[in-house]
């Protein structure tokens, strides 16, 4: 084996991966199975057997792995000529190559979330849409839906005009193409046009994809499962000729469907690639065999999956435990107390422990909680070191430089710090730019013939804008220099230089901590750097390069969504309301859609495999949902996992040893089975649903249950009186209802073969 790889240690399956040559291969890698191992070692492999370095390239999801692997391989003698990259990375490169083909310019500037919505506010203002109406975060979702479905401006406005659409549909159809027009003056693309681009340039120039596809001899993707339409055909592009196309990933870990991943895109794979090695690396290095045993038990209900058999060598550990509550505030206050009496023991540190929810308003009582028994905490993907207001606002003043046809950095640097250049000066001149076919800067150099401008904003004005062009990174070579000369010229720091608060003082090591960044990158790429590079650096950030690393011996306990759980790992896991509309989320109860509710079981399970030791399930008899504290019903997977059932108010005075178990169904599903479900889901036939899904579950008296409540009915409860149907959700024996009765002014969920109900008629 090679340098790298001399002192790894590799069980059989993973050895067989590593030792794979030519050809297609499909890594079904099941939760802390060594994935990341295994592709390092055969990269390694791969050079060893004579495989040139420049011609391998490795795809990963976040910046975070994409790092972990390239450090991994840093002891190659050729790792300076992998790449080692995101998606978003990779297309970026590509997209600069040949900007020309798209028509930008190769500086292009690659817009964040906070300047997309500050374009969309711009286009819904020149179009006469009230920003209130139309929030534009709503918008930019239908629009990278889109992108994400390869749907571009105008093929949305053709779809848009050749069905019945509703009216927000309508202003999308509008928005979507002004938005694009924006962006190609600003010579600026978003996350998702680096990917729409690429496919673009891959499927109409074939020339330019077979370049890539022979440079690139043997491509390999991580994290397969989360693939969208446009990075599916991507990859496809890449592996056209070659076919040396490795994927590694597990579509029991496909958790990112809302954000258009396509689970189908692995489930599929050997159909696309016939002549596939397939390799199941099935032993966990991870967590017990009490937490692997209950995540089992879980997901084999799933049916898009590829089953495999979870193993581990670990010791056996203990019960998964489901802590129960009498109501939210005290669930968050054990929680923090078990947490102090596990560290102040010195069992634990900070940083061994981790706490998931399903929905970020989980985590005020959690918080609050945290503080009121001293325990240090972290959210991740909280508010990001990139996305804090003064480092975004000197990052403008480095894109304006980079790309001064960038309207958003424009905006966004003018008055800061304040120049007297206000909101009306500031909307004259765009109007007189735009009128006049002007970037923002040649407009401002010309503010003196700008009707009406006032003149101190346009002497302002033009001062602003001379001093963006004397700005240069020829000068020093630096990116480093360039933001002191930033820093300096502009006056950025003067108004906290003055004081001593606390705020002032985080202002200036946010700014502090931005050209330590800065000169960090200059270091790294030597006599390479560029300015687009750094940007590009910055603007590719991921959620979880957010996590702070450990300031002292015991580091922070981490909150975070279960969705941003993914590829992290803790010795200590607390998943908190394992109660129905909440995992399973409302919204797929409401939709009744097997897909989607077969991805909030996968959730669960991530968040379940995150675990290396304990793992703690909780619930609540009343939680605080909506402003106010509603009654809960226990999760649907709760009876799917072997676990131990305990009071919570006993949880920092040891925990009782109560067995509950749920018995596995281990029948095999038909596919006529299979296809009854999937009628009824496009029919949106609830009776024949409740029948269909009780077969998939190997429960026949599941389908006998009868369907007593339709939506519109009456009911009455002895507690609460009379009620109407509202809503349903759920399958089988596990199926839900939601009455409203108006007299007591109250909404609850009740178990259709539990519920204390009387249909009355409608």
């Amino acid at each position: 084996m090679s340098q790298a790889g001399t002192a790894i240690q590799l069980t059989p399956a993973q050895q067989e991966a590593v030792e794979h040559f030519s050809g297609p291969m499909l890594v079904l890698a099941g939760p802390g199975s060594g994935k990341t191992r295994v592709v390092t070692q055969r990269i390694a492999r791969l050079i060893e057997k004579g495989v040139r370095p420049w011609n391998i390239l490795a795809i990963t999801f976040t910046n975070k792995a994409a790092s972990e692997m390239s450090d991994r391989l840093k002891n190659l003698s050729e790792s300076r000529n992998l790449w080692v990259s995101t998606f978003h990375r990779f297309c970026a490169h590509v997209l600069r190559q040949r900007s020309d083909v798209i028509g930008l310019q190769q500086n292009f500037t690659i817009l964040d979330t906070a300047d997309q919505k500050q374009a969309i506010k711009h286009v819904l203002h020149e179009l006469d849409f009230d920003a209130a109406h139309y929030p534009p975060n709503k918008i930019l979702a239908c629009i990278s839906n889109a992108k994400n479905d390869l749907c571009t401006a105008d093929a949305f406005v053709k779809q848009f005009e050749e069905s019945v659409a509703d009216h927000f549909t309508a202003v999308v159809a509008r928005v979507y193409p002004a938005y694009q027009k924006f962006l190609l003056e600003s010579n600026a693309v978003d996350f998702d046009d680096l990917l729409l681009h690429t496919v673009h340039l891959f499927e109409q120039h074939e020339e330019i994809r077979a370049s890539y596809d022979d440079r690139y001899q043997y491509v390999l993707v991580d994290e397969y499962q989360d693939t969208n339409e446009a990075q599916y055909r991507i990859v496809r592009a890449l592996a056209q000729n070659s076919r040396n196309l490795s994927v590694t990933g597990d579509p029991d870990q496909s958790i990112y469907g809302w954000r258009g991943a396509k689970i189908a895109n692995i489930l599929r794979f050997e159909q696309d690639y016939p002549e596939t090695k397939v390799i199941k690396l099935e032993q966990n290095f991870r967590s017990t065999k009490m937490i692997l045993a209950a995540a089992d038990s879980l997901i084999s209900n799933n049916t898009y999956r590829k089953a495999k058999e979870l193993t581990t060598d670990n010791p056996e550990g203990e019960p998964v435990e489901l802590l129960r509550f009498p109501d939210s505030p005290n669930e968050a206050d054990s929680i923090a107390r078990h947490i102090r009496q596990m560290v102040d023991s010195g069992k634990r540190k900070w940083s061994d422990i981790a706490i998931f929810y399903r929905v970020n308003s989980l985590s005020r009582l959690l918080e609050l909680a945290m503080v009121r028994h001293r325990v240090p905490y972290q959210i991740a993907a909280g508010v990001a070191f990139y996305q804090r207001a003064e480092v975004r606002l000197l990052l403008a003043y480095l894109d304006l430089i980079n790309n001064p046809q960038n309207r958003s950095a424009f905006l966004r640097a003018v008055n800061k710090p304040l120049r007297g250049i206000g909101k009306t000066s500031q909307q004259r001149l765009t109007n007189w730019a735009e009128s006049n076919g002007l970037s923002y800067i040649e407009a401002a150099l010309q503010a003196d013939k700008i009707p009406k401008m006032p003149k101190r904003a346009g002497i302002s004005l033009k001062m602003f804008a001379k001093m963006m062009q004397d700005f240069s990174l020829a000068d020093s070579g630096s990116v480093a220099q360039l933001l002191r000369d930033v820093i300096d010229k502009t006056g950025f720091t003067r108004q906290w230089d003055a004081t001593k608060s606390e705020q002032d003082a985080q202002h200036l090591a946010n700014v502090e901590e931005l050209v330590a960044a800065a000169q960090h990158y200059d270091e790294m790429m030597e006599d390479e750097t560029t300015l687009e590079g750094f940007l590009e650096t910055t603007s590719l950030v991921s959620d979880l390069d957010s996590l702070e690393n450990e300031t002292d011996s015991k580091g922070k306990v981490t909150l975070m969504t279960l969705h941003a759980a993914k590829g992290l790992e803790f010795p200590v896991v607390y998943i908190v309301g394992l109660e129905q509309n909440l995992l399973p989320h409302e919204r797929v109860l409401q939709e009744v859609s097997l897909r989607d509710y077969e991805e909030e079981r996968r959730l669960l399970f991530v968040g379940m495999t995150r675990a290396e030791e304990q793992l703690y399930l909780t619930v609540s008899d009343y939680r605080e949902m909506h402003g106010r504290s509603m009654p809960t019903i226990l999760s649907d997977f709760l009876s799917e996992i072997d676990l131990v059932q305990t009071d919570g108010t006993t949880l920092t005075q040891g925990l009782p040893d109560t067995a509950y178990s749920s018995t596995l169904k281990e029948d095999v599903i038909s596919e006529d089975d299979l296809q009854a479900v999937r009628q009824a889901i496009s029919r949106k036939d609830r009776p024949q649903l409740t029948t269909a899904a009780s077969l998939l579950k190997g429960k026949p008296k599941t389908a006998e249950l009868p369907f007593n409540f339709p939506i519109g009915s009456s009911v009455r409860h002895p507690r609460y009186g009379l009620g109407t149907v509202t809503n349903a959700g759920g399958f089988g024996h596990r199926r839900t209802i939601t009455v409203d009765f108006d007299e007591q002014n109250r909404t609850e969920t009740f178990i259709v073969s539990k519920c204390p109900l009387q249909l009355v008629g409608r």
